[in-house]
């Protein structure tokens, strides 16, 4: 268009011109483009005329997420899940700008949001009924979406194309058609009795019964979520190092895209494909936490490696769920890398040990994904542990587990076994009394009631190995798995090898370590003499006394 066309034009409407120009050109792009989408319903609001002018910051993360609804709407990514740290607009894009922008390409579909309960989730669809039907900029980007105007719910929406959008907390239910995008947005609110083994296993059978029953071939499934326990959501669809993977959770991950963006990254592959730079921290603080290595805070204009470094620091649990993705940090909080002493040998055991043993009984039925954990552990003159290294750890009946039982009183001869009150009581208790009658076997049974806070449990455990009077045998097969979840505990998928290691430091604080090693004098009288008639009698009185508990 030539100079001329405008001549008798003055600047301001020619300006006025370029900004209707430029907003016709903005919405077209916006109606394809997701993160055109988001800057057009983010403008600048000192300037909310200027398409060119956004609040929205096209961050490297953001790009990224932008690219994830972009695959999702498209059917590209037909099942994704997502972990990113808080703040940096998962709920914006998946749940808000995300949502609306899918809802105007697809007004004949049906959408199912789910959050953590239906609190929020009511403030979600109360937010998202703002977005759409309050701003012009949206009716302008999707003109042919109009909305049912006896539409009031907050949980509810219909447009007159026929979709409908549902907004349910976990738990829920739905009925009517199926779904063709379901969004799971937090299912958990990050309460401490939400991670339960219980629990966890209500959410994954809600997830199937109400929310996958809703599904069809053709439906698209997204979650994101904050990781707070291995066993989550994620953990069990698709994280790859979810201990139970290639066993009651084989072949699941394979449908699923996952992708963990953590607060701090120090991959270079994932910094180039969100745009960033890696370089040396010189901070102090900074290296204190994330060592001297290349990194990069994912968003530095609004959270740096100094504020995370901060976060780390006052509480490494917390940063490590919220802002690595990882339900635990990579050398343990409850019990830490430094507490595991290892022995690499069966001759490294002092000689001169006395020997207790415990059992944890998986025999309930909240328990049935645990194992049976039993074995004996010897103390020494110095009150180290020296863990046995032939401990059983299985999932086994009820017969099996008495024998097992068996075996390790007739190999160890524990000065007394510990175990559950309640299974003496009750559970196979009578059983293996009897057994132990038939074989002769006269170990001392101790009954431990324990505390329900599995934390509380292994504090008296927790105490020792914080001093490395713990020794563990790096040799034996079961040691990396138990390694594995003392890291990871108490946010790991599974803790019988911690509650077995529980009740080992229970028991231990009532008894003593053994008595310094000196060369046996021989004070024993002569056989058949007055004075050895006295000393056997003496000695039986011992025996006797230190056999009358238990059983």
């Amino acid at each position: 268009m030539s100079k001329n066309n405008f001549s008798h034009l003055t600047d301001e409407q020619i300006n006025n011109e370029l900004l209707i120009l430029n907003r016709v050109v903005k919405f077209k792009k916006a109606k394809e483009n997701m993160i055109d989408y988001c800057q057009i319903m983010m403008p600048d609001t000192t300037d909310p005329n200027d398409a060119t002018k956004t609040e929205y910051d096209p961050a490297g993360h953001a790009k990224m997420l932008c690219d994830i609804v972009e695959r999702f709407e498209s059917g590209k990514s037909r099942r994704v899940a997502v972990s990113i740290p808080p703040q940096h607009g998962k709920t914006i894009h998946l749940s808000q700008l995300g949502l609306s922008w899918i809802w105007g390409k697809n007004p004949r579909k049906n959408i199912l949001v789910v959050t953590y309960n239906q609190t929020r989730a009511d403030e979600l669809g109360h937010e998202f009924r703002q977005l759409v039907r309050d701003r012009p900029t949206f009716r302008q980007v999707f003109p042919e979406v109009e909305f049912q105007a006896d539409a009031k719910s907050k949980s509810f929406m219909q447009n007159k194309a026929g979709g409908k959008i549902f907004f349910i907390g976990v738990g829920g239910t739905i009925t009517g058609r199926t779904a063709d995008y379901i969004i799971i947005d937090d299912p958990f609110k990050g309460d401490d009795d939400e991670f339960t083994e219980g629990h966890l296993e209500k959410i994954w059978s809600w997830f199937y019964k109400v929310a996958y029953s809703r599904a069809s071939n053709k439906t698209k499934i997204a979650i994101i979520h904050t990781r707070w326990n291995e066993d989550d959501l994620i953990g069990r669809l698709c994280d790859p190092t979810h201990p139970e993977r290639n066993k009651r959770f084989k072949g699941i991950a394979q449908d699923w895209e996952f992708m963990n963006i953590p607060g701090v990254i120090r991959d270079q592959r994932l910094a180039d494909a969100l745009g960033l730079t890696l370089s040396v921290p010189k901070n102090p603080k900074v290296i204190e936490q994330f060592g001297e290595k290349p990194c990069t805070a994912l968003w530095p204009k609004e959270k740096s490696l100094e504020f995370f470094a901060q976060w780390k620091r006052g509480d490494p649990q917390s940063f490590s769920a919220l802002v690595m993705g990882s339900p635990t940090p990579e050398d343990g909080i409850y019990f830490t890398e430094n507490m595991i002493v290892e022995y690499h040998s069966s001759s490294d055991i002092p000689k001169n040990i006395r020997k207790y043993g415990a059992s944890d009984h998986a025999v309930s039925e909240k328990e049935k994904r645990d194992k049976t954990v039993m074995g004996c552990v010897g103390i020494d003159e110095n009150d180290d542990i020296w863990i046995m290294p032939d401990i059983v750890w299985d999932q086994m009946q009820t017969d099996r587990t008495v024998e097992e039982l068996l075996a390790q009183f007739r190999s160890h001869k524990p000065h007394c076994w510990w175990m559950e009150s309640e299974l003496i009581s009750k559970s196979f208790g009578p059983f293996l009394r009897k057994r132990m009658v038939e074989d002769k076997i006269y170990t001392l049974i101790d009954p431990v009631v324990p505390a329900k806070d599995k934390m509380t449990r292994a504090r008296a455990i927790q105490g020792r190995m914080s001093m490395q009077k713990v020794h563990f045998p790096a040799f034996a097969p079961w040691f990396q798995d138990a390694k594995n979840q003392l890291l990871r505990f108490p946010a790991g998928a599974h803790d019988d090898f911690v509650d077995w290691l529980s009740w080992i430091g229970l028991g231990l604080t009532k008894e003593i370590a053994a008595s310094s090693y000196r060369s046996p004098k021989n004070n024993t009288p002569k056989t058949g003499t007055a004075a050895w008639v006295i000393w056997a009698s003496e000695q039986q009185k011992v025996k006797t006394k230190s056999s009358s508990k238990g059983w």
